[in-house]
Order: structure tokens, then C-alpha cells, then sequence
């Protein structure tokens, strides 16, 4: 039987189109965030990092606080600060050391007030099914790559909320309830809603709140945006959430 070759145009139609499928499949796999094209159990020790620190559930937010202390008041008027006590663990306030520097024998002049300082404080949206993951990953440690990490794939009952700040800042927390009444979750379809708890702990030199709040009414993709607020004393610390990003396969995560 004697074969017949394509017409060359055919045949380079046929091949544009192969490439063309070829090129889109390679292009959405190179596109796609590794929580989406491989397992947990498959993420590296930087990728984990990334998800923890810089990824749509997590990263940073910059703030201004004011050391309204009366170490930082007379530190402010340009003495220096020295030393820094521990401080008891069971309020929300630190120890201090001692006061130096010719500014605290000056003060004719000039404002108790030191300039406001920045910091990067994260917020993490820790209930989220992919943050979980990571943590888990992380208490594991480096056996964790060889091992497969336990099924973490129900929704939690609350929606948690974390951040992390320096310790002083609890110098300015009156009471929980303060806190409680300047946090709020939101979106544009919803009322503000209040963490329904707050819990607290210390690591070393750093203070974390994590916020629970209801699940109900849902958070869905139709809100767009969830916009996270705070107050700890004179320090306001938001977020925007952008809710397109804080998916898996597609599902909606938090």
C-alpha cells in the first residue's frame, strides 16, 4: 500500500498546534504556586519558609509605634537607655533598666516624645489549611521531608488570625477586652465581626495575639477582600486579605 504524505501546510498546522498545547501546559505548570502543584509533603525548607513568611496567608506589615514609656520619654529627649530587665511574664508589661545620657539632665527644651520608629510586624492567617500544613512540616523538623504529615484537611471551627510584635508593645495593653474592641474582621459584604477570644504568648523578646473569630457568616470568594484591624494601645496594625490568592485547586482556604 503506498502511503500519502500530509500537504505541508496540514502538517505545519498540526505541529503549531502541538506546540501550542505544549507551550500553555508548560506555562500554567511553571505559573503554578508549589502549594498548588505538589503536596505538602513534597515542599522544601525554603518553600515552607516562604509560605510562613511571605506567601497570600502570611507576611508583613509595617507599623509606627511610639515608645510612650518613661525610658523612651526620657530616652527621646537624647540620653540613652541602659540595660533592659526581664520584667514578669504574668502582666502585659516588661522590666526595665537604668536611665543615662546627658539628655535626662537637659530638658529645658525639645519634647518628651521620641520620633515614632517602623516596625515589620507579621500577621499570618494561621488557620488556613496551607499555614497548618507548613507548621506541621516545621514541628517536625528535617525528618519531616522523609515523612508523610499527618491529614490535615478539615476546616478549623474558627477563623485564627496571628501576629507577632515585640514584647514592650504589651507595655500599652490595658486589658484584653481593650484589644478585643478595637479588632475586627471585614469584609464589604459583612458587618464587622470581633474576635469572639484572644489568646497571648510570650517568646523571648516577642508578644503574640492570636485572634479567633466566627465562621459564620462564610467568608467566599465573593467578598473579594477580608480587611484585618488592631489596636494595641496607640499602635494600629492592618491587613488587607486578597482572597483570589488564598486558594488550593481552586478551594478557597482559611
Amino acid at each position: 500500500m503506498q502511503r500519502t504524505m500530509p500537504e505541508s501546510g496540514s502538517a505545519m498546522r498540526v505541529i503549531a498546534w502541538s506546540l501550542a498545547i505544549w507551550c500553555t501546559a508548560a506555562a500554567m505548570l511553571i505559573g503554578a504556586d508549589f502549594w498548588d502543584s505538589k503536596g505538602s509533603s513534597e515542599w522544601t525548607a525554603r518553600e515552607i519558609d516562604r509560605l510562613l513568611s511571605d506567601s497570600p496567608w502570611a507576611g508583613n506589615v509595617s507599623v509606627h509605634v511610639t515608645d510612650v514609656g518613661l525610658a523612651g520619654r526620657v530616652g527621646g529627649l537624647g540620653g540613652g537607655v541602659v540595660g533592659a530587665g526581664t520584667g514578669s511574664r504574668g502582666g502585659v508589661g516588661a522590666g526595665g533598666g537604668g536611665v543615662a545620657g546627658a539628655g535626662a539632665g537637659n530638658i529645658g527644651g525639645g519634647t518628651f516624645m521620641p520620633p515614632p520608629r517602623r516596625l515589620r510586624v507579621p500577621v499570618v492567617w494561621s488557620s488556613a489549611l496551607p499555614i497548618r500544613q507548613a507548621m506541621a512540616r516545621l514541628t517536625a523538623g528535617e525528618a519531616s521531608e522523609r515523612l508523610v504529615p499527618p491529614a490535615l484537611t478539615d476546616d478549623e471551627p474558627v477563623y485564627r488570625i496571628t501576629i507577632v510584635v515585640p514584647a514592650e508593645l504589651g507595655e500599652e495593653i490595658d486589658s484584653l477586652g481593650e484589644v478585643q474592641r478595637a479588632t475586627s474582621l471585614a469584609t464589604r459584604r459583612t458587618r464587622d465581626r470581633p474576635p469572639v477570644d484572644i489568646r497571648l504568648f510570650y517568646q523571648g523578646a516577642l508578644l503574640g495575639l492570636e485572634f479567633h473569630f466566627e465562621r459564620e457568616p462564610a467568608i467566599t470568594l465573593q467578598d473579594r477582600e477580608v480587611e484585618f484591624a488592631t489596636e494595641l494601645g496607640s499602635t494600629s496594625i492592618e491587613r488587607t486579605f486578597r482572597l483570589s490568592d488564598m486558594t488550593v485547586h481552586g478551594e478557597l482556604r482559611l
